[in-house]
């Protein structure tokens, strides 16, 4: 005889009709989740006693110790260098790009400060004046021809490009006690980088310039010094020549394989050298046809998403990186909806969800949800986490309303929460929320959310269904509905449905369908003819 058995439990499919979906599949799925294949309640967000800003735009736990919080839209990442002692944070969309450390970020607000990413290079070069030592011995041979420059360094020991070069230094007793050349420097403009020191270099040829080798470090604020070192006790080479500052417009920020940062401008992707996270040389700077919503880094590769095509940019060391326009039509329309889950980014379009790997791009929902369905979503609001390998977004105007896609089963479910951004921690594989001031560690308090579960329409064919059983844990806490022909023919609510199987109403429909709602945990559901039926 026809019987309605659901033993296990999934999301919805807006796309497929209710009558034509999977049995386990859902034509209404709120506030529930269905590990091990049951149907249970969500968990509430628990408050951590932690606060930040009121109604932050962005919060980051810093060292799993410390929250930072910005009333913008930022993109933060951690120094690459291992074990920094500075324990640096470089962020981006708080004006332009900036660095901060132990040293200032501490406070009842934090980050309490920060400085300008990068260093400068000196504005004005350096004034020599030469003082030859007194001697009736002149070999032309011996002249030497100097120039002098020098580069700005940070409390950090960051050393930026140099200056121009100083004039042309002409010395004819080199080698002879009592030359020297006194040198004569003017202060940094401006000082937003924390620039502590000043690093002296010179030519070391007769001829041609070679080369700048190192004469000495001193304070920024010491405006003279005395250059009398002989030749052979000069240090290393300047390699400091294209350690440009980033564009001061450069936004979101993250962080590459092998110790490159990322960041773009208007069409242009940005690249950081390797583990030198305040130098961004402008010849390592890659374009895209269309504006750059965000970016996001998959290894050694930056997936980068336009307002047009999307682009990979590969390569190992930030010299070497090339780019690929892929042919795909696919924009996306929210730079925080894009997310990293289970090793794809996930972004969303025009058109529905995208996966975005080293592959290429596949559309997740095209069999899930139409592109008219998907504009309820307002998929230029959305803001998206990663959650037990779920992708689990808030949208709406005020990010009041949600829903968790499933990329492995392909399912929706919707659930009731607000808030204002959030965090995805690493170290303790927890997401963070924040509404007000106040920070909540997702699914993490022992209170549920209230679920409800449609189940699709069974076509019954003008059947008169007699009896049904519904089991599971704490059964007292869950309700049901059942639909003939979508008119409801019973209601037990929350603590009336009984632990074995029951008798239904004489009523006999085309259709049937059933609803659970509540807090308890659903482990089957049948309908049938007959009490044998309904107890198998």
């Amino acid at each position: 005889m026809p019987a309605i058995s659901v033993k296990t439990f999934a999301g919805e499919r807006p796309k497929v009709d209710p009558r034509l979906l999977p049995n386990e599949s859902a034509s209404k799925a709120y506030g529930c989740h269905f590990d091990n294949g049951n149907l249970s309640p969500l968990k509430r967000p628990a408050l951590t006693g932690d606060t930040v800003i009121f109604n932050a735009k962005t919060i980051y736990k810093h060292l799993n110790e410390y929250w930072f919080s910005w009333n913008k839209v930022v993109n933060a990442v951690a120094s690459p260098v291992a074990n920094d002692p500075w324990q640096r944070v470089y962020f981006t969309g708080d004006g332009y790009p900036k660095v901060t450390n132990n040293a200032i970020f501490s406070g009842s607000i934090m980050p309490a400060s920060a400085y300008r990413l990068g260093v400068q290079s000196p504005e004005v070069p350096i004034i020599a004046i030469v003082n030859d030592a007194a001697t009736d011995e002149v070999d032309p041979n011996d002249d030497e021809t100097r120039y002098y420059t020098h580069t700005f360094v940070t409390e950090q020991g960051e050393e930026g490009p140099p200056g121009e070069a100083s004039q042309r230094i002409d010395i004819r007793y080199p080698n002879e006690e009592g030359t020297f050349v006194s040198l004569a420097f003017s202060p940094p403009n401006v000082n937003a980088s924390n620039i502590t020191h000043r690093r002296i270099y010179r030519t070391a040829t007769g001829g041609g310039i070679a080369d700048y080798l190192f004469v000495a470090e001193i304070p920024i604020s010491q405006d003279q010094f005395t250059d009398n070192i002989p030749t052979d006790a000069l240090g290393s080479s300047l390699d400091t020549y294209d350690y440009e500052m980033p564009n001061e417009n450069m936004i979101g920020l993250t962080s590459m394989a092998n110790g490159i940062l990322a960041g773009f401008f208007d069409s242009t992707v940005c690249f950081s050298e390797s583990y030198l996270p305040y130098a961004w040389p402008s010849s390592y700077q890659l374009t895209t046809e269309h504006k750059i919503v965000t970016c996001a880094a998959l290894g050694n590769t930056l997936a980068v998403l336009t307002e047009g095509y999307p682009y990979l940019f590969s390569g190992i060391s930030p010299d070497a990186i090339a780019g690929q326009k892929l042919e795909s039509n696919q924009s996306c329309t929210s730079a925080r909806s894009a997310v990293i889950v289970n090793g794809s980014l996930i972004y969303a379009s025009p058109d529905g969800l995208i996966g975005f790997n080293g592959g290429g791009l596949s559309m997740l929902t095209s069999q899930i949800i139409t592109r008219e369905q998907w504009q309820k979503y307002e998929p230029h609001t959305i803001e998206a986490y990663h959650q037990e390998g779920r992708y689990l977004a808030f949208y709406g105007a005020n990010l009041d309303k949600a829903f968790i896609f499933d990329p492995r089963s392909g399912d929706f479910r919707h659930f009731t929460a607000t808030a204002n951004c959030g965090f995805n921690s690493l170290i303790d594989d927890a997401l963070y929320t924040c509404q007000g001031q106040n920070l909540s560690k997702w699914e993490a308090s022992p209170a549920l959310m209230s679920y409800e579960w449609k189940s699709k329409e069974f076509i019954a064919n003008d059947l008169s269904f007699a009896c049904a059983m519904v089991k599971g844990v704490d059964l007292n806490l869950a309700g049901l509905r059942i639909y003939a022909d979508e008119v409801e023919v019973l209601h037990l609510a929350p603590g009336k449905i009984p632990k074995s199987a029951f008798r239904l109403p004489n009523t006999r429909g085309n259709s049937w369908s059933f609803e659970v709602y509540g807090q308890g945990t659903i482990h089957s559901v049948s309908i049938a003819t007959t009490m044998r039926e309904v107890a198998a």
